[in-house]
């Protein structure tokens, strides 16, 4: 995929406080990227930046390789949806969308009515927002950002204000036009399985920097920093010790962990679908008491607390092909070195 947008080293400050620390990003035409992080991460920020709403303090915006940076938002090319849908309380649907139009009446009218197909929304274009549920509102606002044929489509948190089984629906739709229409898009989230089973590429944000770019596979398995490993997914990060000779030990045993290691304390990151548990002894004889159970739907997560050291508590899910265990049991523990890797003994 050719490049298509390029944030270059952009900075932006609000008085004292650094909202984005040199921020470099590049989105390939046809890319749908999902920039995802907590609140006040500067996810926000950065969208506002790239659409003009917002002036970065120093570094450059570029899209094809033209400078936009200080350009007006209506010079941009671009569409945007909001959280809050934005609609206009006054006018129709149909008006709705068709607001930023400047065609003939014939053409608008037509144009309207694709859209309102495109969205799944033929046949309301009389009504007005506030006769529409949530979700059909987000439709409105996404025909409306996709009106004018723009060459990049920005969201803002589009699906966080639907209840949860509209949002997964609504996610299934727009994953769908996206892949029909290609259109360029980058969408801010702080809900990572909305980022990772949407995406292309996710850039994980942290405290005005982005941690990390990749796939939503790269992403979730292999985790570039520990803040990345704790907010994608659920992980487990028991102490574990380098030794001189690089080997590892977890509770006093040697476990297999793939890559080299400085000597010294570390933190395990292991996710719970990879640690194993069964009738064949875990690496290094661990062993461990399930004390919980809980049942998830398609997995069901078992608290472990390991006998070598009873302070470390380990979470694992268990499909429906693992051997069925009981709370009070005692089961032995492997970690598959593959999947394992060390960060820093950071404090939790």
């Amino acid at each position: 995929m050719a490049g298509f947008l390029a944030v270059e080293s952009v900075v932006k400050r609000f008085g004292s406080f650094t909202a984005l620390a040199d921020i470099n990003l590049q989105v390939a035409k046809g890319e749908f990227v999902c920039l995802l992080g907590p609140s006040g991460c500067g996810k926000t920020t950065l969208l506002r930046i790239i659409a003009g709403l917002e002036m970065q303090d120093t570094g450059t915006v570029r899209m094809e390789g033209r400078d936009i940076s200080h350009l007006p938002p209506a010079r941009r090319d671009y569409g945007i949806v909001f959280q809050n849908y934005a609609l206009f309380p006054n006018l129709d649907v149909a008006d709705n969308i068709g607001y930023g139009l400047r065609t003939g009446r014939a053409a608008r009218r037509a144009r309207v009515a694709e859209l309102l197909a495109l969205v799944g929304l033929s046949g309301d274009e009389r009504k007005y927002p506030s006769q529409l549920s949530g979700g059909q509102q987000q439709r409105v606002a996404l025909a409306r950002a996709l009106a004018t044929c723009p060459s990049l489509l920005l969201l803002d948190e589009p699906l966080s204000a639907l209840d949860a089984r509209v949002r997964i629906h609504l996610r299934q739709e727009l994953k769908q036009l996206h892949q029909k229409l290609g259109i360029t898009t980058i969408m801010v989230t702080h809900d990572q399985e909305e980022a990772l089973s949407l995406a292309d590429t996710v850039a994980v944000m942290d405290h005005g920097t982005i941690e990390q770019v990749g796939s939503p596979e790269q992403i979730y398995h292999q985790p570039a920093s520990r803040f990345v490993a704790d907010f994608v997914g659920h992980s487990n990060f028991p102490p574990v010790t380098v030794r001189w000779d690089g080997k590892v030990e977890l509770a006093g045993q040697e476990i297999p962990v793939a890559g080299t290691y400085p000597a010294g304390a570390a933190r395990l990151f292991c996710r719970p679908e990879d640690i194993r548990i069964g009738a064949h002894p875990g690496a290094g004889g661990l062993m461990a008491m399930v004390e919980s159970l809980e049942f998830l739907g398609p997995v069901r997560r078992a608290t472990l607390r390991l006998e070598q050291a009873r302070e470390i508590v380990l979470r694992v899910d268990l499909s429906a092909k693992d051997p069925g265990i009981a709370t009070g049991q005692r089961v032995p523990v492997g970690f598959p070195s593959e999947r394992m890797r060390l960060f820093a003994d950071e404090a939790l």
